[in-house]
């Protein structure tokens, strides 16, 4: 795939800032799409098709990429994500997947015997593109349990990285990041972590396991989650409160 946008780009004598500008990205997402760290989602793929004046090439092969690099349990739910207008996520334990940086992500997939993270590292990191995407970004609502600000993934300096990075994110228009305090006690999320996807006005969720992840589509476990969701927010500190814990947190780590 990363070859065919390189062949295409410079048949037609285009740099990658010039490319990347013609599409409202930054050169570097170019250079990430040449050397085959990202993925174009669907709809940046045929930005690309339109600009590069490609048919539907960068489309089918960025599908097929894509396709390669999602283990099956999570191809469906991937899917889903692409096409959401509004995302949200409770994470106990770690900083959601799509505000993870690529040195936290890489080492929590690192854990356990998982084949092949180079390739699982780039299917992450695509996958948050569904939020910086400039056409139309999902609006994405995370709520975090405090422990998840203080406990090690990787280095003390990757830490505080990922923390800063928690922060800016939250400063976009279209993210909100809470952080649920740990006077909370017993709350609806102790029970574990969940996602939840609208796509079409219709609300998937999706819940992670030791043997993968289930999309939950069932109107009745929707509604479960749902009730959860609201619980768990019910308990979170507003987003002025949240993004000063996490800068807090960052001094912990510095």
């Amino acid at each position: 795939m990363h070859r065919i946008i390189r062949t295409l780009r410079t048949e037609r004598g285009l740099s990658q800032q010039q490319l990347g500008a013609l599409i409202q990205l930054s050169a570097s997402s170019i250079g990430s799409y040449e050397n085959g760290r990202l993925v174009p989602v669907q709809q940046n793929a045929k930005i690309l098709d339109d600009v590069l004046g490609s048919g539907d090439r960068v489309q089918r092969a960025s599908a097929e990429a894509r396709g390669m690099s999602f283990a099956g349990f999570l191809r469906p739910w991937a899917e889903m994500e692409e096409r959401a207008t509004l995302l949200r996520s409770f994470q106990l334990a770690v900083v959601p997947g799509l505000l993870q940086t690529r040195e936290y992500a890489e080492r929590l997939l690192r854990v356990g015997p998982v084949d092949d993270v180079p390739t699982r590292l780039a299917n992450r990191l695509t996958r948050q593109q569904v939020l910086t995407r400039a056409d139309d970004p999902a609006e994405f609502i995370a709520v975090i349990d405090r422990g998840v600000l203080h406990r090690q993934v990787g280095t003390p300096e990757q830490m505080a990285e990922q923390l800063r990075s928690l922060a800016e994110a939250a400063a976009r228009p279209n993210i909100w990041v809470h952080v649920v305090p740990g006077s909370a006690d017993a709350y609806h999320g102790l029970n574990g972590s969940f996602a939840m996807a609208t796509v079409d006005d219709h609300v998937f969720g999706y819940v992670d396991s030791h043997f993968g992840g289930d999309v939950i589509s069932n109107p009745a476990d929707v509604q479960t989650l749902e009730r959860s969701w609201e619980g768990v927010r019910s308990y979170a500190l507003p987003v002025e409160e949240s993004h000063d814990m996490i800068l807090k947190a960052v001094q912990t780590w510095s």
